[in-house]
């Protein structure tokens, strides 16, 4: 007995001594480099630094990466190519297991953009620590913000990783007063017809965004493109698997949406 208990030992030993990072693949992780924290903070100044001379300007819409970082970078590199483009809005499933190793890829492939960027959290980032990991690395699930005189607003509305019901609280009140800007984007990882909504929240969802004059609603989650036009209309991306992002085109009072396939 006291032989096999020195084998088993010897075999753990061993396993942990060759997988020299084993531990930075635990669920548990959670400890966020100093250098990658509060980057929304950090965009937002950058986005400060950016004037355009009219009311028109384009930025990019893209989501769902969860492993697919190759795919990822190839969009990036297609934005950055692109002079049109002032920044990026990024619809949530950063991750897949929500692993800080998987934040940091993201992270890291992101770093190359040329232009500021934007995050709302997706239903795959909450999955084991990541909601706590989310926020050190990006800031808060709710918020918005101030470009050309219009306004952004990032709404977290995951249900059933969440455990707990969107805020919709939160986002009547951050429409309020909304007329003295050109227009409002209200951008959601989960579209009001998603898996996670049931007929209450989608209305919930419709007619705040209805009663607000909100023009447009981004999505992703569905990894399919959709574009449903009407008073309010909805655009959802695919996922980053098929190589494809969004341009939004705002005008003064207007825009219009192109779904980019590399």
């Amino acid at each position: 007995m006291k032989y096999f208990r020195i084998i088993i030992l010897l075999v753990i030993t061993g396993f942990f001594s060759s997988c020299e990072h084993f531990f930075e693949f635990s669920v548990y992780e959670a400890n966020v480099k100093a250098s990658n924290k509060n980057t929304t903070s950090k965009n937002l100044q950058l986005l400060e630094n950016i004037t355009v001379q009219s009311q028109e300007f384009k930025f990019a819409f893209l989501s769902d990466v969860h492993y697919y970082y190759d795919d990822l970078k190839a969009v990036i590199d297609d934005i950055n190519k692109r002079e049109d483009v002032l920044f990026v809005v990024f619809g949530g499933d950063i991750a897949d297991q929500a692993l800080l190793k998987e934040y940091e890829f993201f992270y890291d492939i992101m770093k190359t953009l040329k232009k500021p960027y934007f995050t709302v959290i997706g239903n795959h980032d909450y999955n084991s620590n990541g909601g706590f990991i989310y926020k050190k690395m990006f800031g808060d699930y709710n918020y918005s913000f101030e470009f050309n005189n219009n306004k952004f607003v990032l709404f977290d509305d995951i249900v059933w990783e969440s455990d707990k019901d969107p805020d919709f609280n939160w986002l009547s009140n951050e429409l309020l007063g909304n007329e003295k800007y050109n227009q409002v984007f209200v951008i959601a990882h989960i579209p009001p017809n998603g898996d996670q909504f049931d007929d209450e929240m989608e209305q919930k969802y419709r007619t705040i965004l209805q009663e607000n004059n909100v023009p447009l609603s981004l999505h992703g989650h569905t990894h399919t493109y959709s574009f449903e036009q009407g008073d309010v209309s909805y655009f959802t991306v695919p996922s980053l698997k098929d190589l494809g992002y969004g341009i939004v085109s705002v005008q003064d009072k207007s825009f219009n949406v192109e779904l980019i396939e590399l």
